[in-house]
């Protein structure tokens, strides 16, 4: 078994370096396309951590009616803490509110002038509600308001940022769809292109198959060579995909370059993705990356040596 598998793998090496162009050829669309699904792949982890970093700073602001004591805010406050979703409460009464409102203001500005003309507080004392997880926001509130102390709360602001995780959440789907249908496409593309490579090598092969066929050799021991010759093709794609694909993320995301980044992307979060999850699981992207060329190899290999074996 060893020597043929010897056999066979000196022989897909000969095949593979025979067909010169043909192979620099199969293997650059190979490249080109484990590029665009590392890329692809890169903006949506960036897209994800976006996605977290919003709903991370997402909080409940409850604002309290002007007519509601301190005692009763106090008692909604510790109300609302013993929900089993709330992992902590802020009281901010109006006067901080107010002290943290001009500090945004410019002095002298319009705003800061309406201010002093108006001569009183015109904000709440609001009740900031964070959870354990941002995806639990929507129960709380629900609970807010059906609550007996609902009667104290003048309004509850989480509703206008939960349509803009929403329609962030909706881009990022539509993102993801475009990024997957295009890395499914040209696989496809690059398993045609593989398929017709190495049907052009098992055409110029043909009387030696005859002759293998005519003496007995199995079918397996005619695809070995082949198979690997699938194989060194998805190999040598992947050992130059992965340093191309991680150096022009790089590049986009540092100086000048990070204007030519794609729109739908963010480069903050796809330097964090980089810094963070690329090199954290190098390895296994890695092997991933590797699998994956192994993988479209093989399969133009199977296809092509079907379709050959069965005309003989």
């Amino acid at each position: 078994m060893w020597i043929k598998l010897r056999r066979t793998f000196e022989a897909g090496v000969k095949n593979f370096m025979r067909n010169g162009w043909l192979s620099v050829a199969t293997v650059s669309v190979m490249v080109i396309t484990l590029f665009v699904v590392n890329t692809q792949l890169a903006i949506i982890g960036a897209n994800d951590l976006r996605l977290k970093d919003v709903q991370n700073r997402v909080n409940i602001s409850v604002e309290i009616k002007p007519e509601t004591s301190t005692s009763e805010v106090k008692d909604f406050q510790n109300e609302i803490q013993g929900y089993d979703k709330v992992s902590s409460v802020e009281l901010i009464d109006k006067e901080q509110a107010l002290i943290e409102f001009k500090s945004f203001t410019q002095s002298g500005s319009t705003i800061q002038s309406g201010i002093e003309t108006l001569g009183e507080n015109f904000l709440y004392d609001t009740l900031v509600v964070r959870t354990y997880d941002p995806s639990q926001y929507e129960d709380v509130v629900k609970k807010i308001e059906t609550s007996v102390s609902a009667k104290y709360v003048e309004e509850i602001n989480y509703h206008k940022y939960r349509d803009i995780i929403d329609g962030l959440s909706d881009e990022i789907k539509t993102t993801r769809k475009f990024s997957i249908t295009l890395a499914l496409t040209l696989s496809l593309v690059a398993i045609l292109v593989t398929f017709n490579s190495i049907r052009i090598t098992m055409y110029s092969h043909k009387q030696e198959i005859e002759i293998m066929k005519l003496v007995g050799a199995s079918n397996n021991y005619v695809r070995l060579p082949f198979i690997w010759e699938g194989i060194f093709y998805g190999i040598t794609a992947a050992f130059f995909a992965i340093p191309f694909s991680f150096l022009y993320l790089k590049y986009i995301t540092s100086g000048d370059a990070a204007s030519s980044v794609f729109a739908f992307s963010n480069t903050k979060f796809l330097k964090d993705f980089l810094s963070v999850y690329f090199i954290k699981h190098i390895f296994i992207i890695v092997l991933v990356q590797f699998a994956f060329g192994i993988i479209l190899g093989v399969m133009s290999s199977l296809v092509a040596m079907r379709r050959y074996l069965k005309k003989l």
